[in-house]
C-alpha cells in the first residue's frame, strides 16, 4: 500500500473514531520495516494508539492491525463474544406508557446487559432511554421494565445489549405503547 493511501486510511478511521466522542492518537509507522521498530516480526506495521478505552478505540485499532502494549492490554481486549436473544416481551401486546412487564432473554457472553427502549421512526430506530442499567450476565434473566412516559406509538421494541460497549445484542419484537 503507498504511503498516502496508508496516511489517507489512517486518517479517515481517527475522523470516523473522533466523530463518536473519542480521542484517537495515530502514529504513522516507516515505510521500510528495516528503518524502526513499528513492525510486527511478520512484516505487518503497527499503530501506535492511545485514547478512551472504549469499543470505538478498539474497532479502530483492530481496523489497523493494532496491538496494545503494556497495562493497558485488557482496556483493548475483544469485545465479548457469543450470542443474546430476547425470548420475552410476546409479541402482540400493548403495553402503556409508564406501565411495566418483564423483558427475558438468553445471554452466552458472560457479561452484564443493558436494557434499551428504541422508537422506530421513519428514518429508522431512535434509542428513546435505558430502562433497565447493569442487568446480570447469566446464561438466562429477565428484569421488570417500567417504561418511561413516551408518546403512544405502534413501533417501541427493547434491544438486550453487553453493558457499557454493547458489542453483541439483541431485539425484541416490536409493539405498542398506548395512552
Amino acid at each position: 500500500m503507498s504511503r498516502a493511501t496508508s496516511m489517507a486510511t489512517n486518517l479517515a478511521v481517527a475522523v470516523a473514531t473522533t466523530a463518536v466522542g473519542c480521542m484517537l492518537v495515530i502514529s504513522l509507522a516507516p515505510s521500510h520495516p528495516e528503518s524502526g521498530k513499528s513492525w510486527r516480526p511478520d512484516g505487518n506495521p503497527v499503530a501506535a494508539t492511545s485514547g478512551h478505552a472504549g469499543s470505538a478505540a478498539r474497532a479502530a485499532t483492530s481496523a489497523l492491525g493494532a496491538t496494545a502494549a503494556g497495562p493497558e492490554d485488557e482496556q483493548f481486549a475483544s469485545p465479548p463474544t457469543g450470542r443474546i436473544v430476547v425470548t420475552a416481551p410476546a409479541p402482540g401486546v400493548d403495553y402503556k406508557a409508564n406501565g411495566s412487564f418483564t423483558v427475558a432473554w438468553k445471554n452466552s457472553t458472560g457479561e452484564q446487559v443493558d436494557i434499551w427502549l428504541y422508537a422506530e421512526t421513519g428514518q429508522g430506530a431512535e434509542r428513546v432511554a435505558v430502562v433497565v442499567p447493569r442487568a446480570g450476565d447469566g446464561p438466562t434473566g429477565e428484569a421488570l421494565v417500567t417504561l418511561p412516559n413516551v408518546p403512544p406509538g405502534p413501533r417501541y421494541f427493547l434491544e438486550v445489549a453487553t453493558a457499557g460497549d454493547g458489542a453483541v445484542r439483541g431485539v425484541s419484537r416490536t409493539f405498542a405503547i398506548t395512552a
